[in-house]
């Protein structure tokens, strides 16, 4: 498989097994492989595509910015974007926003080590230190991180809650999901539906993973 990847990735059918709130599947397909290329070593790349890693250098280099606007200059983005399904007949402010969305996901998927389909951020955020009987994010850090005004402060947290659970063990396509639901609110598109938001999402599953090792401690 070649750089001509990106059009196998529209064309191929759902492989995605996360529920989405603000991704399409297509999306979703291609952000997984993106991150498996831009993270993955050889031997472990083989169990999904036979095309071969990018440099570590591209990687390096995206997680050495702190905005999105450096993002987009970087290669590792522009292969992301290259990749994502386009609308040809889609208006100018509307691929902007696209563009701030996906550059913050790339800075953050970016910092993550290990890819675990179906698990949500919140969740894995919520999981018990076997070393404290604590949560891996304390409440605090945890109602800052849903409290984020801004792009900046949204990937600042972002990282350093994965840095918490060592970059390990939180599904890609749940992190690309989050931050464009996220961007989908700070532009004023907020769903109906409260269970469909981003703050009622994290919550539930970070006090869904708590709750079961809090009962067992009472």
């Amino acid at each position: 498989m070649s750089e001509a990847e990106p059009a196998s990735v529209a064309e191929a059918p759902p492989r995605v097994p996360e529920y989405l709130y603000a991704i399409e599947r297509r999306e979703a397909d291609a952000v997984r492989r993106w991150w498996q290329r831009l993270t993955l070593p050889t031997e472990a790349l083989k169990a999904h595509t036979d095309a071969p890693p990018w440099p570590k250098g591209m990687r390096a280099t995206l997680r050495r910015c702190d905005t999105g606007e450096a993002a987009m200059l970087t290669e590792a983005f522009r292969h992301l974007w290259h990749w994502l399904p386009a609308d040809e007949d889609e208006p100018e402010w509307r691929r902007s926003q696209r563009l701030q969305a996906w550059s913050c996901v790339a800075l953050v998927a970016a910092e993550l080590r290990e890819d675990m389909p179906k698990m949500p951020l919140g969740a894995a955020l919520g999981q018990q230190k076997r070393e404290t009987g604590k949560p891996y994010m304390s409440e605090l850090r945890f109602q800052q991180l849903m409290a984020s005004r801004t792009p900046e402060e949204l990937v600042q947290r972002l990282r350093r809650a994965l840095a918490l659970i060592d970059k390990r063990g939180v599904s890609v396509v749940h992190l690309a999901d989050n931050i464009v639901l996220w961007w989908r609110e700070y532009q004023g598109g907020i769903s109906p539906k409260p269970t469909e938001r981003l703050g009622f999402i994290w919550a539930n599953d970070y006090f869904g993973a708590m709750a079961g090792y809090r009962q067992d401690n009472q």
